[in-house]
């Protein structure tokens, strides 16, 4: 017998049931369904994105070692150069090739040896983690789906050190007029040694993706986006660099 006034209401088990229920499978489902569409758009932007900036990153840090190169050859008042050791003749295999150093020179011209940085105190070349780069798949430098491209022709170089980029304690270039073939502004008028960073993954489906380091007589670099911006189009867009900048090959063009 209720003996307070109060009133009690019995509530059916099943409604109990449904107030407590979570998510159904279904709903789960549609949930999991929704995150994989996403993923897999997601991935396969970032495949495709991956490679084009990886091609500017390569041609950036190379406009870098230029600028070092020329800032230290004014410095110690020696030869400095670039040495391209690897490129790529066949960029839409799939494959990715480039590999290159930095080195100081002995003499302010006409140099006789080289040591790639950093300098050995030792006189004995041993240490070369500053001054090598190699972008080749699994290498220390690795930027898969990146090459240098193979020039059209190769580089004469200074005092017989062929593939090479050499500056003098002016700042200057002392590689011969014949390694300065590439035309970038498309009035016919050659001055510059190029160096072509291509986006692998895009030559191999046909498609055009290339980063090109235009370098003066004077030292100053240069990188142009676009397809035919080394050999002398107009279009494609430019970023000049200072030298001495941190802003972060080869002749004849591609």
């Amino acid at each position: 017998m209720n003996t307070t006034g109060m009133v009690y209401t019995t509530v059916p088990a099943d409604r109990i049931m449904r107030k407590r229920r979570g998510v159904t499978l279904v709903e789960i489902a549609i949930v999991i369904a929704i995150i994989g569409i996403l993923a897999a758009i997601g991935a396969g932007m970032l495949t495709e994105t991956m490679p084009k900036w990886r091609t500017r990153r390569a041609a950036l840090d190379f406009v870098a070692q230029v600028n070092q190169a020329r800032a230290m050859a004014i410095s110690d008042s020696v030869q400095y150069r670039i040495h391209v050791i690897t490129t790529d003749s066949d960029p839409t295999s799939g494959d990715n090739e480039g590999e290159y150093s930095v080195e100081k020179g002995d003499l302010a011209a006409a140099s006789t040896a080289w040591d790639v940085l950093p300098v050995d105190m030792s006189g004995v070349d041993t240490l070369t983690g500053e001054g090598y780069v190699n972008i080749q798949k699994d290498q220390e430098d690795s930027l898969p789906w990146v090459s240098i491209e193979s020039p059209d022709a190769a580089l004469a170089g200074a005092d017989g050190w062929a593939d090479s980029i050499v500056f003098n304690p002016r700042g200057q270039i002392d590689n011969p007029a014949t390694d300065f073939t590439c035309d970038i502004n498309g009035s016919g008028a050659t001055g510059f040694i190029c160096v072509t960073f291509v986006n692998t993954k895009a030559a191999a489906t046909g498609t055009e993706d290339r980063w090109v380091v235009a370098i003066s007589r004077a030292g100053m670099a240069r990188m142009f986006h676009g397809e035919d911006a080394a050999v002398g189009s107009s279009s494609g867009s430019s970023i000049t660099s200072t030298p001495g900048a941190t802003s972060s090959g080869y002749a004849g063009g591609s």
